[in-house]
């Protein structure tokens, strides 16, 4: 592909994600199976312009405005540092490169180029969400913000019901992937450049699986044991779910369900392959009444649907598909899947709180609201390892721990509510 090519297809997969329907890696891994023609390196500078726009797109609006090609526009002026006369070349209509720049594109070039640009945000991200963000992170709101601004690593989790860390390191290598443990969970391998996982022997016979340190974390801290029984009521396409089975060896039971029946599609092919045994998928009661469950659990996980602030390395697009009624929903929504949870938790047993959010108003606050009106339970702090604990619960943040941004609160149930 011809640099003009490449220009041509980063705009028309900013146009897709820019409709708001699809997350950004799929759309680039969509444009990519759909345009075989595009080489390894053709699909590398794409998909690396594109992120380069949705991580700077905060800056870039201001600066331009939010239309697919301005914001392109923008990144090779102010992200690339390309001259007037490089970018025009790149617009210059010929063959499959964009066509050629408007009068009002080249002022724009000649403006962004001058430094002319004034008023842009002190911060890349929507402004009511700034409030909420120097809550959560104080005087390191800089460092934080770098940091999940800042492409995440690939971590693998290795299925410790198949191999250990050691061995599948050692498989990895052996075909050219250099990995190295992380600092903190003990099933994690951290991968050395960019390779695709999915074609290895590791990965098809179900060896690994890509998975944040911090989300391997966060299920470690649910302390599911061999034999217990645990619920996992947002399952999703169970990451999480196939960690707590790795963790109880295969014995005991985990209820995974979640309230979206079609994101458990995925679920039954993932067990088979980790040879996962002791899940057993079950279908979310129309009422959200688990009556058949009610006191019996060891565990429940609730790792409920949130903004996804903690995943912006990875997921830049999401800074600007929420909104404050947005945020209001997913509150809502969290609780409600706390008053569902909180009747299956046996006495001494915990439900495990998470989001993938840093938000306050998604984690602590939550959780005041529902320890004010369940006092059969207390936060507990054991088990919580490096994370910076506080008295409702624990963060992971990439700034502190080089994981994605996570909330965690165990959550004791001390007694059996009065009747």
């Amino acid at each position: 592909m011809t640099p003009g090519a490449r220009v041509a297809a980063a705009i028309e997969i900013v146009e897709d994600i820019e409709r708001g329907e699809r997350p950004a890696d799929d759309v680039v891994r969509q444009w990519g199976r759909s345009h075989r023609f595009a080489g390894s390196k053709d699909r590398r500078a794409i998909s690396g312009q594109v992120y380069s726009v949705l991580r700077r797109r905060g800056f870039y609006e201001k600066a331009a405005s939010a239309d697919p090609r301005a914001l392109v526009i923008t990144d090779l002026v102010l992200g690339e540092g390309k001259a007037p006369q490089e970018v025009a070349a790149l617009f210059s209509g010929e063959g499959h490169s964009p066509s050629a720049l408007s009068n009002d594109e080249h002022e724009l070039i000649s403006t962004l180029t001058n430094g002319m640009q004034e008023g842009l945000p002190a911060y890349d991200v929507p402004d009511f969400l700034l409030p909420g963000l120097k809550e959560a992170f104080g005087d390191d709101l800089d460092a934080a913000l770098t940091a999940l601004d800042t492409p995440a690593p690939l971590d693998l989790r290795v299925n410790t019901l198949k191999t250990t860390r050691e061995d599948a390191a050692s498989a990895l290598a052996a075909v050219g992937i250099e990995t190295t443990p992380t600092p903190y969970a003990p099933t994690c391998l951290r991968v050395s450049g960019n390779h695709l996982i999915a074609g290895t022997i590791a990965f098809k016979e179900g060896h690994i699986e890509p998975m944040d340190e911090g989300s391997q974390l966060a299920a470690l801290m649910v302390d599911a044991k061999p034999g217990m029984q645990v619920a996992d009521l947002c399952a999703g396409a169970g990451g999480k779910t196939l960690a707590l089975a790795a963790a109880m060896q295969n014995k005991g039971q985990i209820y995974a369900t979640d309230s979206d029946a079609r994101r458990l599609g995925n679920l039954a092919p993932r067990m088979k392959r980790a040879d996962a045994r002791n899940v057993h998928p079950m279908r979310w009661p129309q009422d959200s009444n688990f009556s058949e469950l009610n006191g019996k659990c060891d565990r429940v996980l609730l790792d409920v649907p949130c903004s996804g602030s903690g995943s912006w390395r990875r997921h830049p697009e999401l800074k600007w598909r929420i909104d404050e009624a947005g945020i209001e929903k997913l509150t809502k929504t969290q609780d409600a899947l706390l008053r569902t949870a909180a009747p299956l938790v046996k006495p001494g047993g915990l439900l495990v709180y998470i989001t993938c959010s840093v938000l306050p108003v998604e984690n602590e606050e939550r959780i005041k609201l529902f320890l004010e009106k369940h006092s059969d339970f207390q936060v507990v702090t054991d088990k919580l390892g490096t994370a910076a604990a506080n008295a409702y619960g624990a963060r992971l943040s990439p700034h502190l721990h080089a994981t994605d941004g996570f909330f965690i609160s165990r959550l004791e149930r001390i007694s059996t509510p009065a009747s």
